[in-house]
């Protein structure tokens, strides 16, 4: 026990006035004469007897009574368990992910978070508050609950690394500080074994009421005719059921189609959609389940097929007839060229140009594949059985090229199934084949390879956005314009050269799309929806910008492209489906773990503030009087 006012206890010497009262009390006595005192002696020894012990109850009391009133005047306290918290840093770290939309007993998990910090948040002091997306330093109360008013959901998650990393960001280094978390916890938060001790770790969780979820995980075209288009999609639950699920598709708010599918107790559905082969500017599937809302819309776009420009350049226009075969309209618009008959306009739209057994690269041609292989477009070279001006201009490139040439025949056996150039051609791995061969090939020098002869060398290699034959491929050297690997190699080199937006993309990742537009490098592409404008970061290229988009746009949804004032396509983006499947979690290791924000503040509150005791020395100062007084006029 500790006293504020320690000097007052001096005032205890006055305990002394009512024992020395006591000691030399001068009260005299009256003689009385009684005809018999015989009858008196008995009651005079008992009278006498009773005096004494009320003298000293009455002693007592008044002892204690003044004892107490001196020291309920020292004010006397015990003192806080944990000063040290009074004096550390409030970090608020509130979990606003999607996950967050579940519902729990008093409605969705992060609006009874935000109502549980504004009912009590203490008016004193500053406080840290961090979200998924946002950090904001030294609020007081009033900046921090309008600040939590405004919190929304975001399409960030974060695990307890990143939590830990951005609390150390907005807090002191050498004041304690304390981390009051309110989330679901999800396993994917990944909570640590230990726990930094400067840190205290104080956990808020929300649980869901129902925690079966479904979500619509991903969308792509199966199969593309004319007429019919049929779309595959994937449903996934976060835990096996039984459940049945309606899906419906549209095109802005026209319905579709719509079914009703059943788990058949399993986590994960795969189905099928046909529908008419058209524009989908604003497509949309939807279901609806009682879990969390934001993944129970999948937005696409499918707009029409833009051309694709390719250019050949060969010694002579009748060497290029297989790829003319290969390049067809409508998807490709191919044109075949000699040294001395290239259009040089056409050359600077391509998005590939294949240079097909050149024996001499002139001077403004080579002028011009230097320009347009720094634009990032595409070359693709088939080398001659003279390959010295190939060399030379790889040389000038800094580029990988041709090493000695080698008169042995070889088979092309190995494939690189993995390679984007192959995604999707082949249904599993070939192990068995009509083999091509060469006759004559060079070594190649560094790359990526993507087809291989037998002896592990590379037949077509890649590096960057230049992809290098080590062979002539001419009837009279390979076999290889028979064969069946052709058609889908030069197929993707082509459709790969243009990377035409997608059915969807996925917000928060790196995205990169290239939109065929004419450009002169002063306008810009801006994306525009329901909710959202903005202009995303672009180059302008030949032919064509790149747009690059990451950060932007904050929100799911379906977008126009708009150019010149003019919509040239849609573009649809989703959220990630991360958080969709994740179940909470209970381990919390040491942590501190609480039912509600107010358990917290009031742990807070008792640990932090001391007790005055000086009231219950002044009830017991009353008491002790009480009792002298009732001593004084009821005990004889």
């Amino acid at each position: 026990m500790h006293f504020k006012q320690p000097e007052v206890l001096f005032a205890l010497v006055f305990l002394l006035i009512p024992l020395l009262v006591h000691l030399f009390q001068l009260r005299k006595y009256q003689k009385e004469d009684f005809t018999n005192v015989k009858f008196l002696k008995k009651i005079s020894r008992e009278t006498r007897k009773s005096s004494r012990l009320k003298k000293w109850l009455v002693l007592f009391t008044r002892v204690m009574s003044l004892g107490c009133i001196i020291l309920a005047f020292a004010q006397p306290y015990l003192p806080a368990r944990e000063q040290n918290r009074a004096n550390s840093e409030k970090v608020i770290y509130l979990d606003n992910s999607f996950s967050m939309q579940a519902i729990g007993e008093s409605g969705e998990l992060l609006n009874t978070a935000i109502q549980d910090l504004l009912k009590n948040i203490p008016d004193e002091g500053n406080f840290h508050l961090l979200t998924n997306d946002e950090e904001y330093k030294n609020l007081n109360a009033e900046d921090l609950k309008t600040r939590l008013e405004q919190t929304g959901y975001s399409a960030n998650s974060l695990d307890f690394q990143a939590i830990e990393l951005k609390t150390s960001q907005v807090s002191e280094k050498n004041i304690p500080t304390e981390v009051i978390i309110l989330s679901d916890f999800q396993q994917e938060m990944k909570f640590p074994e230990n726990l930094e001790e400067s840190t205290s770790y104080h956990l808020v969780p929300l649980k869901p009421e129902n925690k079966i979820n479904f979500n619509l995980d991903s969308l792509y075209i199966a199969e593309r005719d004319p007429e019919f288009l049929q779309l595959n999609f994937i449903l996934e639950s976060n835990k096996e059921n039984s459940e049945q699920i309606t899906l419906s598709a549209f095109n802005a708010e026209e319905l579709l189609a719509r079914k009703t599918f059943n788990f058949e107790k399993e986590k994960r559905l795969e189905g099928s959609l046909t529908l008419e082969n058209s524009q989908f500017s604003s497509g949309r599937l939807e279901i609806e389940d009682s879990g969390l809302q934001y993944d129970n819309k999948l937005y696409f776009s499918i707009n029409p097929p833009q051309k694709i420009t390719g250019v050949a350049i060969s010694n002579e226009i009748s060497q290029a007839g297989f790829l003319n075969r290969i390049f067809t309209e409508p998807e490709f618009e191919f044109y075949n060229f000699t040294s001395e008959t290239i259009d040089y306009n056409l050359l600077s739209k391509a998005s590939f140009i294949i240079l097909n057994e050149l024996e001499e690269i002139p001077a403004s041609l080579r002028i011009s594949l230097e320009k347009i292989y720094k634009e990032g477009k595409t070359i693709v070279i088939i080398p001659s059985e003279e390959n010295t001006a190939i060399n030379s201009f790889l040389k000038g490139l800094e580029a990988s090229g041709y090493n000695n040439l080698v008169s042995q025949e070889q088979l092309i056996t190995n494939i690189a199934f993995e390679h984007p150039l192959l995604n999707g051609v082949f249904e599993e791995e070939v192990a068995n084949f009509d083999y091509p061969y060469v006759q004559r090939y060079y070594s190649l020098a560094g790359g990526n390879m993507i087809l291989g002869f037998q002896d592990n060398s590379a037949f077509l290699s890649e590096k960057e956005n230049i992809y290098l034959f080590a062979a002539p491929i001419n009837s009279e050297n390979s076999n290889f314009k028979n064969a069946p690997l052709i058609v889908p190699v030069f197929y993707n080199l082509g459709r790969t050269a243009l990377a035409l937006p997608q059915i969807y993309y996925q917000i928060k990742r790196a995205n990169q799309i290239e939109i065929p537009v004419e450009n002169s490098g002063d306008e810009v592409i801006s994306l525009i929806s329901e909710t959202e404008n903005f202009i995303p970061a672009q180059h302008a290229l030949a032919g064509k910008i790149q747009l690059n988009t990451e950060e932007l746009p904050a929100s799911a949804g379906n977008f126009s492209i708009i150019y010149r004032d003019e919509e040239t396509g849609n573009i649809s983006y989703n959220y990630s489906r991360k958080e969709s499947g994740a179940l909470s979690s209970d381990d919390f290791k040491n942590a501190e773990v609480y039912n509600s924000v107010s358990e917290y503040f009031n742990n807070v509150r008792s640990a932090t503030q001391s007790k005055a005791l000086w009231k219950w020395f002044v009830i017991l100062a009353l008491i002790f009087l009480t009792a002298e007084m009732l001593l004084l006029k009821y005990l004889k």
